[in-house]
């Protein structure tokens, strides 16, 4: 399934505003600066990334205020408005990870598997969507998380520019269970194989040309795309947690590659990569080969 237009998924998000004296307040915060920013014409055309980025450093800096003030009016204000405003962070979050173009890039399914023997691109994913969970974390009130500044995501951006890492190894895990289960059908035949006199030798040139090309070649690769999907799929399950409004929006696909472990391309890949061992090692015990 391909990952849904960002028009569907976006989440719309209420504005929060004050009158003009209230907002002189933020001056005593020194955030007046950042509003003025955010409230530009260049402002008002950020980026998804950089609209998250911008209510986060708002809203630590309303906690900063709120700690290092005694003034129980300006303190009463802050709340407030730190009280409207927190429960929108987890949509602005969402917003950046189904809006801004570089990360849809990253996260749409592509039709080439990866290359063979390196896999360009995975550091830089698995960067990336670390950096994410980072910013959920911090979108969700965590505190004690460190704060991420705009070089950080920046690069974070920059390391998903034109890299369709992640588009691949969807498509590879696809491809191989694809071709795995087109291997399983010549296995099962060979239940009825003779492994009897003549057989015996011919068994063991079908055991020597497995080994030649599946162990040491196509097995290893198998190995490399299962171990960055393990390390990723924690990632992308947290990552791609949407709201309640969008979660029929985005099922299909989040059932195909964003529930972790139990995403259906990597579920459907490991039973196939099981039940294609078990059916070749059945086959050697039967004929009495060793399988190296």
């Amino acid at each position: 399934p391909p990952l849904p237009p960002q028009r569907v998924l976006q989440q719309q998000q209420p504005r929060v505003s004050t009158g003009l004296l209230d907002a002189l307040k933020l001056g005593r915060c020194g955030l007046l600066d950042i509003v003025g920013e955010h409230n530009s014409p260049v402002g008002k055309s950020q980026t998804a990334a950089s609209q998250l980025l911008y209510h986060l450093q708002f809203q630590q800096g309303l906690q900063r205020c709120l700690t290092n003030t005694d003034d129980p009016e300006l303190t009463d204000w802050l709340r407030q408005i730190a009280a409207r405003k927190s429960p929108l962070l987890p949509n602005y979050y969402w917003n950046m990870m189904v809006a801004e173009p570089d990360i849809r890039a990253a996260l749409t399914p592509r039709l080439r598997t990866l290359a063979f023997a390196q896999q360009d691109g995975y550091q830089e994913t698995v960067n990336a969507f670390s950096l994410f969970v980072r910013l959920q974390a911090q979108a969700r009130g965590q505190l004690s998380v460190n704060q991420l500044t705009s070089s950080e995501l920046n690069q974070a951006l920059r390391g998903l520019y034109r890299n369709d890492y992640l588009g691949r190894l969807f498509y590879s895990l696809h491809s191989a269970a694809h071709y795995l289960d087109q291997s399983l059908a010549f296995l099962q035949q060979l239940k009825q194989f003779d492994c009897q006199r003549g057989g015996k030798i011919r068994a063991e040139r079908l055991r020597n040309a497995m080994q030649r090309y599946y162990i040491e070649g196509i097995q290893r690769y198998f190995s490399q795309i299962d171990r960055q999907f393990v390390q990723l799929a924690p990632l992308l399950q947290s990552t791609l947690n949407p709201p309640p409004t969008k979660q029929d929006q985005i099922t299909l696909y989040r059932d195909q590659f964003g529930k972790g472990l139990h995403s259906e391309v990597y579920r459907r890949y490991r039973a196939l990569t099981l039940e294609h061992a078990r059916l070749w090692q059945r086959f050697l015990e039967r004929c009495d080969i060793s399988p190296t």
